[in-house]
């Protein structure tokens, strides 16, 4: 598969993210200024499909992106679903989608979720997280390329960032400039400065949190995010 770089829907510019994961969220007053996208996390909204299919209609008449992943255990989701189940429940909702994220190690195992979006016209996210530690560049950089041989449109990294090496170490790989647009994104204590920085050197999904609760170590709140993003010059 090739990447769509062309494809109308792909981020221009650093764009922020909205993320939910709690039911009670799906009532919150979703507007623009607060995010452009908004994430729906599935492996948490379970027991609230229809009410996600119902907002994701609606959102459908707004200038809202939507975004929709359904996280396995290891890489920060709920260990109550199969491959299988993450498959049937992005498969059912990628019509109503601009973005659908799934993990790069799960690519194969759930290809008809992957080809299910792309016959929808869905951007795809590859996304790779690692929740200890930052791995060397030359690891991520081979994870940006198996996105790419995947037929990826966008290559998602979400790393945990012990030291201001590991976010250098980041922000480095981000300028280096790659054949496929990347959102890169630290965790921990340096999350946030990093999340910022990240964006003002091209990161094109930048995530923050709706609500009271983030959904991952090191989330601004969304609002906030996408204030500082339209504040800041890129590099």
């Amino acid at each position: 598969m090739s990447v769509q770089t062309s494809h109308p829907s792909m981020p221009d510019r650093p764009k922020t993210v909205g993320s939910i994961g709690d039911a009670s969220l799906l009532d919150y007053p979703f507007n623009a200024d607060e995010c452009e996208i908004l994430e729906f996390r599935l492996d948490s909204l379970v027991s609230s499909l229809p009410k996600v299919k119902d907002t994701l209609i609606k959102l459908k008449t707004t200038q809202l992106q939507t975004l929709i992943t359904a996280r396995c255990e290891s890489e920060g989701g709920t260990p109550s679903l199969t491959p299988e189940q993450r498959t049937q429940l992005l498969a059912a909702l990628s019509p109503l989608a601009t973005f659908v994220d799934i993990e790069l190690a799960n690519f194969q195992a759930m290809e008809s979720a992957v080809t299910q979006a792309r016959n929808n016209n869905a951007l795809v996210i590859a996304s790779f997280h690692d929740f200890k530690k930052t791995p060397t560049q030359d690891v991520l950089r081979n994870k940006i390329r198996e996105s790419i041989d995947q037929g990826a449109d966008i290559a998602k990294i979400a790393v945990q960032l012990n030291s201001l090496e590991d976010m250098f170490s980041c922000a480095k790989l981000l300028q280096e400039g790659h054949p496929i647009a990347i959102s890169m994104m630290g965790m921990g204590a340096l999350g946030p400065t990093s999340r910022l920085l990240f964006a003002q050197l091209g990161s094109v999904l930048n995530y923050g949190y709706l609500g009271n609760k983030s959904t991952a170590p090191g989330q601004w709140p969304a609002s906030l995010m996408s204030q500082a993003i339209r504040s800041t010059k890129p590099f």
